[in-house]
């Protein structure tokens, strides 16, 4: 019944526009008919074999989701492993935990100079860019969440003979997983968010990013309205993929919290 609500609650949404944007008729507030119209002319008429994606989809839609999945991906593995590192250890975590504050805080667009000194334009600086500033939520979390476990269950495994490698595997990571996962949606939404900002910038010649400000300078507005839509529907399509992986692992740790 929720699912039936939230559906509804979007398409009463989406009608209101649609009546709003009619009524007024301007040129900078097109309905969403008029914007679902151009995105399929622009990015889903190809053919059966490419899966509908135009030229344009793969030049622009893939180039984004691959940088971003590479960026989120090496964010959500260097954050949970040194994370994990950082939570075994009381000292480490209280002698590093200002500095992990203070890289956090520092606003991503800030460090665009530093990285273009060292990688210049290009997907390097982009991936870069996204890793930098994703790597964040995750690593805080995961490292809360390994600060958590019981020190009586860490003594015990130590007695039962378990290896170092093996009390992770067994112990701090399922523990963590539930903050992991909680650091894992934000990092998603930095991701999503630096991309676009990343193409943005000079040098950089395809993407969703780099289509919006080219749209801009054209002034063509139903390619930005369409690339914000697109946007907003990728980012929902990603947490909600995430979301159903959270909970496919975390079954038992929801079943737990019910008894």
């Amino acid at each position: 019944m929720t699912h039936v609500y939230r559906w509804a609650v979007l398409a009463l949404a989406v009608l209101g526009w649609q009546l709003v944007a009619r009524a007024h008729g301007s040129v900078f507030f097109p309905p969403p008919s008029s914007i679902a119209a151009h995105m399929r002319g622009l990015w889903f008429d190809g053919p059966l074999a490419h899966g509908f994606l135009s030229a344009d989809a793969t030049a622009h839609i893939l180039p984004s989701m691959a940088r971003m999945g590479v960026g989120f991906l090496l964010a959500a593995a260097a954050g949970i492993v040194l994370g994990l590192a950082l939570g075994r250890s009381a000292y480490a975590h209280a002698a590093l935990d200002p500095v992990l504050q203070f890289a956090r805080a520092v606003p991503p667009p800030a460090l665009v100079p530093v990285f273009v000194v060292f990688l210049d334009f290009g997907t390097q600086m982009q991936i870069t860019s996204i890793v930098f500033s994703a790597v964040w939520p995750v690593l805080i979390n995961t490292a809360e969440g390994a600060r958590a476990v019981d020190p009586v269950q860490l003594e015990t495994a130590r007695v039962y003979g378990l290896s170092g490698p093996q009390r992770v595997r067994l112990l701090l990571l399922p523990a963590a997983l539930p903050k992991i996962f909680a650091g894992l949606r934000l990092s998603l939404s930095l991701s999503l968010i630096l991309m676009v900002f990343s193409e943005l910038l000079p040098g950089t010649a395809n993407g969703l990013g780099f289509q919006l400000t080219d749209a801009q300078s054209r002034s063509d507005l139903l390619t930005v309205w369409s690339v914000i839509v697109l946007l907003g529907a990728l980012g929902y399509l990603c947490n909600a993929a995430l979301l159903g992986v959270e909970r496919r692992l975390l079954a038992w740790h929801t079943a737990a919290r019910q008894s």
